[in-house]
Order: C-alpha cells, then structure tokens, then sequence
C-alpha cells in the first residue's frame, strides 16, 4: 500500500500543472488547541487514542447531529461508557434558536471534551454555526479541552468545509477548530485526491489535509501526530504549484512546518 500511494504522489506532482496567476501567502497555521481529526469509520482500539488526548475523567458532551437516524440517547451514553468515559452528555438539535439558548449549551460550560459524530457536515454547520454551540466550543477549547470527531465531524473543523461534490467541492463554512485548513476524510478509499487539489487552488492559503478510513490525525502542543492503518495526504500551493506529502502512523510534524524538497 506504502509503494502505491507514492506512486500516486508522483503522478500527482507531475500532472498537477503550476495555478495561473497564483501566489503563497506564507500563511503559517496558529497555535492549535487538542484535535482528534478522525478519516471516517474508525476500528474501536482507535477510540483508545481519544481518550489519551481527553484523559479519563473527561467530561463528554457527543454531538450526534450529522447524523439522519434517530438519536437513541441510551444506546449512545452505553456506547461511549464502553469506551473508557465516565461522564458523557448527549447535545442534538437541529435548531438554531434552540442552539443559541442558554440552557441547551450548558453542559458545553462545563465540559473538557466534545465528539461530533459521523453523517452530514452540513446537518452541523446549519444546526450551529453562529450560535451559542459554536462559541461555547471556542471557549472550551481555550481552556485546553479537547473538540474530536470523525468523518462529518472531521469536515466541520476547518472554516472552510468541503460539504460534498465529485471532482470539483462544494464548499461551505464550517468551524474554525484547526486554522489554516481544509479537511477531506474517507480520502483515498473515496478517490478525493481531484477534489481536495480543487479546493486548495481556489483557497491557496490553506493546506488541504487528506485523511483516509481508519486513520486520524491528533493534534497537540502545536503538532500532529498520525495514527492508524492508512495514510494522511498534505496537500498546498508552494510557488504556484501543488505541492503533496504523505504521512502514516507515528509521523509527528509541526503544524508550522512546510517541509522542503
């Protein structure tokens, strides 16, 4: 697998021709809060990893509203228990006023954790964004909690948020968890690889990250770390042409690093 995904990056470098009229913006990513940035359907042991990053006492707020099957309270509290979490809240609407009331953000005031489930990333940015959810996620994370998810729920942490499309993205807004990026998950089981080199042309300051199944990317301490079977494919514009790195398992890079040839 290793071989074929860099012979898929060279095919890449050599195809991809140099943007017209396109420049770096030297935009380098700010410091980064605790990320689990997860590529879609995760292996249980892979939870493990979760739990590292939030600690055994997390306080847990899930966000299942990606999600267009109905929410089983119960199933999900036993679920995330199994896990290895003792406190566990369950937060869903698909209203925005109800998002931006008071008493339906509460259990964000005091919690150490959020996981925003897999399904629609629009479903969460049409619930949330601009409401009372999306700020009390700001402020958890600068307390030092942690903001986790996988497949939808890694979409919706960049601000610029892939919502859909084959070749060419539809682009929408999501959140502004990990500055600087674009996030694309189920990458290369999907076949993605057009779709993300899209949006990085047409957003030249940010890196596009690539995650495929079963693979994540944690990010602490201003740094990322991958973790699973597959890889994490780094694409961004570097003198007018796209430049792509591949990361697996155990790879740790600065989130400020834009490695050179």
């Amino acid at each position: 697998m290793k071989k074929v995904v860099k012979i898929l990056i060279m095919i890449v470098v050599l195809i991809v021709e140099p943007a017209i009229n396109s420049t770096v913006s030297g935009q380098d990513f700010h410091p980064a809060p605790k990320l689990f940035i997860g590529g879609g359907a995760l292996p249980e042991p892979m939870y493990k990893e979760f739990l590292k990053l939030t600690g055994p006492d997390a306080k847990l707020v899930v966000i299942p509203t990606a999600s267009n099957d109905d929410i089983d309270r119960e199933q999900m509290q036993e679920l995330w228990l199994s896990r290895g979490f003792k406190e566990i809240s369950i937060l869903h609407t698909n209203d925005t006023e109800v998002a931006s009331s008071s008493d339906f953000s509460a259990p964000l005031r005091t919690a150490t954790a959020v996981w925003f489930g897999g399904g629609s990333q629009q479903r969460i940015a049409d619930a949330y964004s601009g409401t009372t959810v999306e700020k009390e996620l700001y402020k958890l994370m600068q307390r030092g909690g942690v903001i986790g998810g996988s497949s939808a729920g890694a979409a919706i942490q960049s601000r610029v948020m892939i919502r859909g499309g084959g070749d060419q993205p539809k682009i929408s807004t999501g959140f502004e968890l990990l500055p600087g990026a674009i996030i694309d998950q189920h990458f290369l089981k999907r076949n993605r690889l057009s779709r993300l080199i899209a949006a990085v042309r047409t957003h030249p300051g940010l890196i596009g990250f690539g995650i495929d199944e079963g693979t994540a990317i944690v990010v602490c301490d201003n740094e990322y770390r991958i973790v699973g079977k597959s890889y994490v494919l780094r694409f961004e514009m570097v003198e007018g042409a796209i430049k792509v790195d591949a990361f697996e398992n155990g790879d740790v890079v600065p989130l400020t690093d834009r490695q050179e040839d």
